[in-house]
């Protein structure tokens, strides 16, 4: 089921869609990123420190609910899922924050707030395993080491949910294009601070190196996936991923993206060109077998009334067995080639001539298309008859 070009369809339900990239894009794309994540937060236990330790039936339930309001072609199941586990992991990380949060309070305040901050889908033996983990020497280690990290980003962008495959969504339907947007000029625009904001220094520090990163590569530095300025200047965003694209994509699925597309347009170009080479075949074929003989033809390219037998000096076409490889069956002349034009009532049809059979060479072969008594050559010599064009050939 595709949902590419749709909204909604009859039953109100909204169609998701997605970029050549595999991105989601377009407003019913956020709606299912919110719903998503209040799913994740009401159904699915904090307990659980990795998305492949939920339950299969749990995730399932989810998509379920999620299929009831939108149509997402099942392709794309499995990126949701995926989607579904970093919801969680923001849920865990969100909801741990706030119990740090409470180490300055007195014992008693604290616990009252414990209770507070437990979700309803959690039940307490489940939810005290969560708490002790979170207050555990591992875990404070750990999340201090992870915000020292992130405390070295400092080229946030100002996109929030929009992301960068809807961005470049919206600034193709505002130009009116379905032209690739340049990486460079996504991730600048990504990174603009509103008007009346002072702009971020890492983002001011980055910029001047895209900058400097032009003035020495020129205006065309090679691959959109690892030479552009982005790559040149600020390097990938985490080990194998690539700033400016956004969530879920890869060098790797870069290069078989733009590889997969280039085979894609070189077997249209290919499938263009025998066409046309096909369709010329063709017509070459069609004057060689009706046109050297132009004896039966009057001025507007009909047949005559003439049906004589045609000299042998010059070229007459021949009727092959539809049943006997290359088997001569008779002598014939091409009446009518038009496919619309009536024969017994019916159009010839597309695959065939209407022909005069002059001169019978097998007497009991079969016709081509038999009609009443008329079933075999020697009935119809003298007489109109269908046959199929690719079974009729020139002969001196």
């Amino acid at each position: 089921m595709s949902a590419l070009g749709l909204t909604a369809d009859k039953n109100g339900k909204e169609v998701v869609r997605f970029n050549n990239k595999d991105q989601h894009v377009g407003d019913p794309s956020v709606q299912v990123a919110s719903v998503l994540g209040v799913l994740v937060k009401r159904n699915i236990p904090l307990k659980h420190k990795d998305w492949r330790l939920v339950p299969r039936e749990a995730k399932d339930n989810i998509w379920a609910i999620i299929m009831q309001r939108f149509i997402v072609d099942d392709f794309y199941k499995d990126y949701y899922l995926e989607k579904m586990g970093s919801y969680l992991k923001e849920a865990r990380s969100r909801k741990a924050g706030k119990i740090l949060a409470l180490d300055e309070l007195e014992e008693e305040e604290r616990e009252m707030k414990l209770v507070a901050l437990k979700p309803e889908n959690d039940i307490v033996n489940e939810w005290e395993e969560f708490v002790a983990h979170v207050r555990s020497e591992e875990f404070r280690a750990k999340r201090l080491q992870m915000q020292q990290v992130r405390q070295k980003h400092t080229t946030s962008h100002t996109l929030s949910r929009e992301g960068y495959a809807r961005l470049k969504a919206k600034m193709q339907k505002k130009r009116n294009t379905k032209e690739d947007i340049d990486r460079v000029e996504l991730w600048i625009t990504g990174h603009k601070q509103k008007e009346g904001k002072e702009p971020n220094p890492g983002i001011v520090e980055a910029l001047e190196k895209i900058e400097r990163a032009a003035e020495e590569h020129g205006a065309y530095v090679g691959s959109s996936v690892t030479d552009d300025f982005i790559s040149k200047s600020l390097g990938d965003d985490k080990p194998g991923r690539l700033r400016g694209i956004g969530y879920g994509v890869t060098k790797t699925k870069m290069v078989f993206k733009s590889h997969y597309k280039k085979i894609i347009k070189e077997c249209k170009d290919s499938m263009t060109e025998m066409n046309a080479r096909l369709a010329l075949l063709e017509e070459k074929t069609s004057r060689c077998v009706c046109c050297h003989d132009g004896s039966h033809l009057n001025k507007s390219g009909k047949a005559s009334n003439t049906h004589g037998i045609a000299s042998t000096s010059r070229i007459i076409p021949q009727l092959l067995s539809w049943y006997n490889e290359n088997e001569v069956v008779a002598d014939a002349i091409i009446a009518e080639t038009d496919p619309k034009m009536e024969f017994h009532v019916m159009p010839i049809d597309f695959g065939a001539y209407k022909v005069t059979v002059t001169t019978s060479r097998v007497d009991d072969a079969h016709l081509y298309k038999p009609s009443g008594d008329l079933k075999r050559v020697l009935d119809v010599v003298g007489t109109y008859v269908r046959w199929a064009k690719d079974l009729i050939m020139p002969a001196i």
